[in-house]
């Protein structure tokens, strides 16, 4: 695969994300850009953070403050607090980590990390086509909880309980309230779909590379036919060359999901447990459409914490294989210097890549999306 092919296929993986980004203002300007022209886009990113981000979280804690006395309507504007929290912290996050995108770009487009033959093609199309695959699923069911959202209200009309300044009995106060908390919420839904999907493509393509360097290694005994012992430590070291690359990808990836994926799931399992509380209320058939809404956003939010913990387990499970591969090797008629560096090799691969959460002690695992289930039942 040539560099052009492979940069192509590299795009599938960020590309639409990106748009998101710098729909919003997320994505930092050139330094060659004027300075007028860099201060027109700081005014356009603060537009998007305080008219839109911010005031939602603003309007929900008025909202409750207001309302601390009904449960009811307590549980209904947690329910959006929590998403909006998650939310400022991934535009934040971005905002303030955008050379780690950039650097994480790049370093994917080197030739490290580049197919070299038929079957490491076919396992890098595999990375691009899931990823793909990842995206467009869950565009499509965040856009449908979006609807579902949006489209079902309650008596007073309004599809979120948050504070509004405006007189919603009258017709232009209703509009204006109802076009603020459509777009408020479509903009948390883009976000949430950007991100995600995007930290679910590092971590699929890093698994990807992982497949590929596992191949390498169950094939290096191919020169031990023609006793190329030089030939052989040449394509080991390659082989540690890769890995310590991946390495750098990995750490890139901790430090872009670590705190944003940590308040996210801290603030879906609080949005889960205030779903289904308030679910327990519901007993008159007139009920079902608001049961149906709460059901979608409910999967939804399990779709999100699932593939936030599904793919850095793939991730971790793939390491542990790496040292299994190399000793699937015929390295037994290898000479002894290269004995030496591949149980070097071994006890170096056996320490397997984890993405921890901002408390160190614990990864993003099916362990943790396993917690989140129980702990959701537990309350």
């Amino acid at each position: 695969m040539d560099g052009r092919e492979h940069r192509r296929y590299l795009k599938a993986f960020y590309k639409h994300q990106c748009w998101v980004f710098r729909l919003f203002g997320l994505w930092k300007l050139s330094a060659d850009m004027s300075r007028s022209y860099q201060l027109l886009h700081a005014l356009y990113f603060n537009y998007f953070l305080t008219m839109w981000v911010l005031s939602l979280d603003a309007s929900c804690i008025m909202q409750l403050v207001f309302k601390a006395r009904d449960l009811n309507e307590v549980i209904e504007v947690f329910i959006i607090f929590a998403t909006a929290l998650a939310v400022l912290a991934k535009f934040l996050t971005i905002k303030m980590k955008n050379h780690l995108y950039r650097e994480w770009c790049e370093m994917i487009a080197s030739s490290t990390f580049r197919p070299n033959n038929t079957r490491e093609i076919q396992l890098f199309q595999q990375s691009h086509r899931l990823a793909r695959l990842i995206r467009n699923a869950y565009c499509v069911l965040s856009f449908i909880a979006l609807n579902m959202l949006m489209c079902v209200v309650d008596d007073s009309g309004l599809p979120l309980s948050i504070y509004s300044p405006f007189d919603t009995n009258r017709k232009s106060g209703y509009l204006l309230t109802y076009g603020y908390q459509y777009i408020t919420a479509s903009i948390c839904c883009y976000l949430n779909i950007a991100f995600d999907s995007l930290s679910a493509s590092f971590l699929i393509h890093l698994k990807g590379q992982m497949d590929i360097l596992c191949d390498r290694l169950k094939n290096v005994d191919k020169y031990s036919k023609c006793n190329n012992d030089h030939k052989i430590t040449e394509e080991l070291k390659n082989c540690v060359k890769y890995y310590e690359e991946m390495l750098n990808v990995a750490q890139i990836i901790q430090d872009l999901i670590s705190l944003p994926i940590s308040i996210q799931i801290v603030c879906s399992v609080l949005v889960l447990v205030a779903n289904f509380f308030g679910m327990t209320f519901l007993a008159d058939p007139g009920d079902y459409a608001f049961f149906f809404k709460v059901l979608i956003y409910q999967l939804c939010m399990l779709s999100q914490i699932y593939i936030l913990c599904y793919f850095p387990n793939e991730v971790t499970d793939q390491s542990e294989a790496i040292s299994h591969s190399l000793y699937s090797a015929e390295w037994l008629p290898w000479s002894q210097m290269n004995r030496k560096l591949t149980f070097m090799m071994m006890d170096r691969f056996d320490v397997p890549i984890r993405f921890r959460s901002i408390n160190p002690t614990y990864s993003f695992n099916l362990a943790a999306f396993t917690s989140v289930l129980t702990t959701k039942h537990s309350f």
